[in-house]
Order: structure tokens, then C-alpha cells, then sequence
């Protein structure tokens, strides 16, 4: 299916390597323009470069944490000076303190609106301006299951996760006569770093292998296996595309029919 996304321009956050990547890595072999963001120079360049070296696309790296105020407005400056409009954003960030309720802090509380929340609420804004100007635009942003279904054990990701769904759903609203639409993806367990370390912590609080931990979210879903990355990719990619004109104000799941489980 031809998507027509070659000659687009996106800005996509998180993207130096995990989920942000794979995304990254599926529209610039779709011919679409990037800038893409990482919190580590070294990494965010090194895949600037992979990506670019890898496809016809042109791809700029740029240092940003995504909790800086600031480095939002300047990445959001950046990519415009680079790709000239930013037709496609999405947003992937990392994953806010991971415990139950009884033991959060305002500090962890804050981190987590820091991380999940504001910067797609700050990155909206910013990119808004322009798309509605040109009557065109594809917003999407990388949430969880956990704002599915929520888990008691990361109570600050379950409801920050639940709130950038309702984000997405009143934006979506407000722009649809402009020709923008705005989503959310919620993944399931997937193969990428983040994971990995995350397991790496369960497995000391609970007394347990790291293979173990593993073993078990993957047995969360029916076909008892984590996801491949670049089958998200393969989601945003439609959804970034002309072709997803009538999707918009909806959060879609991929995580192998975890949820239906839960």
C-alpha cells in the first residue's frame, strides 16, 4: 500500500534508540524527512546518522531532555530551521517512577507529569501553529497499556498514561476541521532497552531472575512473546500517512491481546 509520506517532515522525540527509533527508522525508509531527539548527544547523533546513511531521508539529531521547558521550545526551533514545517510529530518519552501508590512522593508525582505529560502538551502547542496554517498534520503519542489498564504497582504511569488519552481525544477534537488528526498508541511489552532495565528492577525487588520477570510479562498476552518494535513503526506509519485521514481521537492498542487478558 503506497502511503504517500515521502517529502513529509516529522519530529519525533525519544527516538535514539527503543521504540522512538523503530519509528524513526520506518518513516525515513518511507522517504519522510526527520528531526529526532535524545537526552544523550553521542546516541542521538550516532542515530541521526545510522538512519540517514540507511535511506534517502535527511536527519537531524538534537540534544533535548524533555523535562527542560526550554529544550522543547529550542528542539521545536531546531527542527523547523531544519526541516522547514513540521508535518508529523510524535512523542515518545521514557517511563515516569514505577511503584505503588503508598510508597510515592510528590517528587515522583512531579517527574511523572514532567515526563508523560507536559512535554506532548508543549510540544502541541508549539507544532499547532503551523499545521493548522497548512490544513495538515499527524500527531501521535507513544503511551502504555498501563492507560488502559491500569497497574497498581506504577500508579504515577497508569494515571498520567489515562490523562494523555484524554488529551489526545479533546485536541483531536478541536483541530479535525484543520485536516489534523491526533492519537494515541498504546503498546504493550515490547523487545527495547527500556524494558530490560525495567525487569532488571522488578527482578531485585522481587527476588527473582531478570528472565523470570520476562518470561512472565510475556505470558501477560495470548501469543507469549514480546512485540517487535519495528510493528509499531509499521502503526505510525499509517496513522502519520494521508491514509490515516479518518483516524483521529482514538487510542489504539498493540501489545498481542494483553489487555483483552487483564
Amino acid at each position: 500500500m503506497e502511503l504517500s509520506l515521502k517529502g513529509k517532515k516529522a519530529l519525533i522525540t525519544g527516538a535514539s534508540y527503543g521504540l522512538g527509533y523503530s519509528c524513526a527508522k520506518v518513516l525515513a525508509e518511507e522517504g519522510v524527512d526527520l528531526a529526532i531527539c535524545g537526552r544523550d548527544k553521542d546516541k542521538v547523533q550516532n542515530a541521526a546518522k545510522e538512519l540517514a546513511s540507511n535511506s534517502s531521508a535527511r536527519v537531524l539529531g538534537v540534544r533535548a531532555d524533555l523535562t527542560v521547558p526550554c529544550d522543547l521550545t529550542s528542539l521545536v526551533e531546531q527542527a523547523n530551521n531544519f526541516l522547514g514545517d513540521i508535518d508529523i510529530l510524535i512523542v515518545s518519552t521514557g517511563h515516569p517512577p514505577t511503584d505503588p501508590f503508598t510508597v510515592t512522593t510528590d517528587d515522583d508525582w512531579k517527574q511523572g507529569y514532567d515526563l508523560v505529560l507536559q512535554p506532548p502538551i508543549a510540544l502541541s502547542r508549539l507544532v499547532l501553529k503551523g499545521m493548522k496554517e497548512r490544513k495538515y498534520g499527524r500527531i501521535i503519542y507513544i503511551g502504555s497499556i498501563f492507560g488502559i489498564e491500569p497497574e497498581y504497582s506504577s500508579v504515577v504511569q497508569s494515571t498520567l498514561r489515562t490523562g494523555l488519552n484524554a488529551l489526545s481525544k479533546c485536541i483531536a477534537t478541536e483541530v479535525a476541521s484543520y485536516g489534523i488528526t491526533v492519537n494515541v498508541i498504546c503498546p504493550g511489552y515490547f523487545d527495547t532497552p527500556l524494558v530490560r532495565e525495567l525487569a532488571k528492577k522488578y527482578a531485585v525487588s522481587e527476588h527473582v531472575s531478570v528472565d523470570e520477570i520476562l518470561s512472565s510479562w510475556a505470558a501477560h498476552s495470548p501469543v507469549k512473546k514480546f512485540g517487535n518494535p519495528e510493528d509499531l513503526g509499521a502503526l505510525v506509519a499509517l496513522l502519520a500517512s494521508p491514509r490515516g485521514e479518518f483516524i483521529t481521537g482514538t487510542t489504539i492498542t498493540i501489545d498481542g491481546g494483553a489487555v483483552k487478558r487483564f
